[in-house]
């Protein structure tokens, strides 16, 4: 390695390092925040029961000590005036359709009925016969979470629209709730539709106790029922909405807000940054921010929406398959805004055709919706790719196998941080003789210095020569001069999978350990001049710093060089500051217990006591410490 080539690396480290920071503190493009539909909320009325709560004599599902915390079973709202669709696109075959759209004018109360089990509440409406929101009981240790699903209530998850994916009125047309077939773990909408169509909407989760089931797992099934006399066609299609979700956590590029989908090959992932438009580097890559993206999809068989720790898969049923999809960025005020600043948010659609109908038969679209956290095991469970939904990136290979591992300590340590430090020490005791190789062969480099640098200066004039000559010093004294960067790049593979899998996995969400509240988030203990101070990436850089001070330096490294090294501790502190504190918890471990081998090495006798063999010189037996014999 010379000069130039060090001087062109660090200038590539620079620029890497400078356009992650730019990416970081370059805030997307501010979107205006659309009016909520306007809805005056009425008082509850009758007294709870065991089952739940009575709101205007219908019965309803609750989740007992929850209503009494203040999570009504049903909430009564009255809905203003909202202009309806035409309710004439199903009409006989062959039948043109009218050239003024049918509009109806609805001015009906929207009942929110409650369902839920021990992990997620599910508010559902009959406004869109959808659900309005979803609320998660465990993912914060015990206690629900501060992240709601569909936040933004003007398009409700789930809903159907006949008239485009951006019709919101048509998404909000209300429906009546069929009491007979609604019970404590299921609710049945249905809506009658000008020209003879029925649409019945049926959502099944997962009862309280269900071990076998997934407990965020909401099942859904859509029927068209033709009842009148003659077969009926549609010439436009539906669209499912699947939700609004927004940003959250320490995702500020936005990289996991997205939508994405899955086509039985290849799984593609649209968001914010597409939304944002991007200026490009140096004119190359310059591109205009759209407000939203509309494509047709062949055999698409999932889509998702998600942020950095949870997911909502729609995964269509057997022989069902979408032919596109629609997805845009929006602007979402969370519920737990203390101030009301909006957030970036995304939400989509899946568009489905609609056949002709004849009397009496159905068109049916059956859709697994899993709403809740990003958990590697419950999404590879679905058994199609949909744990592709974490995108662990090119190294997702070793970030599957990382995960699996964790689970399997985490099982017998019931602490995540314990178990990120016991899987370090694993994974350094399995690198362990590797290392140390490398070490002892570092030693000995240090040991031919002198020999080395008259090699150099004898043959300076002889370049092939010198280079000849220094392999065989090498070679003779069981030198590898790559010994020092081998264990690194065999390790970067790790360091980059669980880089990825430790930033998207929703289990180190709230998880505390030691003086760590949130292991998915930088340790932010105060600010200083609004500075955030995080002590474990302080203790990551001095343990780095010390790490490079006891490894001996590359033979072949100049003084220049060794002072790039030793600017490393710096640039990882820089890089690592702000990343989740579970991800630096694995370099600190990582680092101490390198220094604890390095440690190990340096008192090591047999490499201390042998003796320095120079080419074209006879061996002396016996000789012990680092004298060298003069190359003459």
């Amino acid at each position: 390695m010379d000069k130039k080539n060090v001087v062109i690396g660090l200038a590539f480290i620079v620029a890497a390092f400078g356009l992650v920071f730019y990416q970081n503190s370059r805030k997307l493009e501010q979107l205006p925040v659309a009016p909520e539909p306007a809805s005056v909320q009425e008082p509850l009325q009758g007294a709870p029961d065991e089952g739940g709560s009575s709101v205007q004599g219908q019965p309803t599902t609750g989740l007992g000590a929850l209503d009494a915390e203040g999570l009504e079973g049903e909430v009564v709202e009255e809905v203003a005036s909202v202009d309806a669709e035409s309710e004439s696109i199903f009409r006989p075959v062959g039948e043109k359709s009218s050239e003024k759209p049918v509009v109806v004018a609805e001015n009906t109360p929207e009942t929110v009925r409650t369902l839920g089990n021990d992990f997620i509440k599910v508010d559902f409406t009959t406004r869109g016969g959808a659900i309005r929101q979803v609320h998660f009981l465990q993912t914060k240790h015990g206690d629900p979470d501060t992240f709601v699903f569909n936040a933004d209530t003007r398009l409700p998850a789930l809903g159907l629209s006949f008239q485009g994916p951006d019709s919101t009125s048509s998404f909000n047309h209300s429906y009546s709730i069929v009491e007979s077939e609604s019970n404590d773990s299921r609710i049945v909408f249905e809506r009658a539709l000008r020209g003879g169509i029925s649409v019945r909407r049926s959502y099944q989760i997962s009862p309280s106790g269900e071990k076998e089931a997934d407990p965020y797992m909401i099942a859904h099934r859509t029927e068209l029922i033709n009842r009148s006399n003659q077969t009926l066609e549609s010439g436009a299609g539906a669209y499912l909405h699947l939700g609004n979700v927004y940003s959250l956590g320490n995702d500020k590029r936005g990289e996991f807000l997205n939508f994405g989908y899955f086509n039985g090959e290849d799984t593609e992932f649209i968001g914010t940054k597409t939304f944002a438009g991007s200026k490009g580097f140096l004119g190359f890559g310059v591109r205009a921010p759209v407000a939203e993206v509309a494509e047709k999809v062949d055999n698409l068989e999932w889509g998702v929406i998600k942020n950095q720790f949870f997911a909502f898969v729609a995964t269509l049923g057997e022989g069902i398959r979408s032919t596109g999809f629609y997805t845009a960025d929006t602007r979402i005020i969370p519920p737990d805004s203390e101030d009301g600043t909006p957030v970036d948010g995304v939400r989509a659609s899946l568009a489905f055709p609609i056949s002709s109908i004849a009397p009496g038969d159905s068109q049916t679209l059956e859709v697994s919706f899993y709403a809740g956290p990003k958990e590697f095991n419950r999404l590879s469970k679905l058994g199609e790719h949909q744990d592709e939904v974490m995108q662990f990136g090119f190294f997702g290979f070793f970030s599957k196998i990382l995960m699996f591992f964790l689970y399997g300590i985490h099982s017998v340590i019931p602490s995540w941080g314990w178990s990120i430090v016991v899987m370090t020490i694993i994974i350094k005791v399995c690198f362990w003789p590797l290392t140390a190789k490398a070490a002892a062969s570092q030693k000995r480099m240090r040991k031919i210095q002198e020999p080395l640098k008259e090699l150099r200066e004898k043959f300076k004039d002889n370049p092939q020569k010198m280079q000849k000559e220094t392999m065989r010093l090498f070679r003779e004294n069981k030198v590898n001069p790559a010994a020092g960067c081998l264990p690194i790049f065999i390790q970067m593979p790790i360091f980059f999978g669980l880089f990825w899998m430790l930033r998207t996995a929703s289990e180190l969400r709230y998880a505390p350990f030691l003086w760590i509240n949130d292991l998915s988030q930088p340790d932010t203990v105060g600010h200083l001049f609004g500075f955030p101070i995080n002590i474990l990436p302080l203790i990551m850089g001095i343990t780095m710093f010390f790490q490079m001070q006891m490894t001996p330096a590359m033979a072949s490294a100049d003084a220049m060089q060794q002072k790039i090294f030793k600017f490393l501790p710096f640039i990882f502190l820089i890089f690592l500051y702000n990343f989740s504190s579970g991800l630096v918890l694995y370099w600190t471990v990582q680092n101490l217990l390198t220094i604890l081998q390095q440690y190990i090495t340096n008192k090591r006798d047999d490499v201390a006591n042998e003796p320095v063999v120079i080419p074209g010189s006879k061996k002396k037996k016996g000789r012990r410490g680092p004298k060298v014999k003069s190359i003459k």
